[in-house]
């Protein structure tokens, strides 16, 4: 189980690492490089494959990766923006 919750936290950083790393991304302000983002994501969602290849089968452990990843890039912008909006109404 441990396994499972260690692939969830490297899927999710990777996810953010590679989010943050794009040109027109709202998660940080201030100018990130965006090579190390990408190296940093791209190993991050490689351990997270790996990891879930040790628990699952290889078709059920890319169908979660890859929904995983997904519904991180989905819901990030989506949250954020609402974020931002909510702080911006109540001042």
């Amino acid at each position: 189980m441990i396994t499972v919750w260690c692939a969830v936290v490297a899927m999710i950083g990777g996810a953010l690492c590679l989010y943050a790393s794009t040109r027109h991304q709202a998660l940080i302000r201030s100018g990130v490089a965006a090579r190390p983002c990408r190296i940093v994501g791209t190993l991050l969602l490689s351990i997270a494959l790996a990891l879930l290849l040790t628990v699952q089968g290889p078709a059920t452990a890319v169908f979660t990766w890859a929904t995983g990843t997904m519904l991180v890039w989905s819901v990030v912008p989506v949250a954020i923006g609402w974020w931002r909006f909510r702080r911006g109404a109540a001042r």
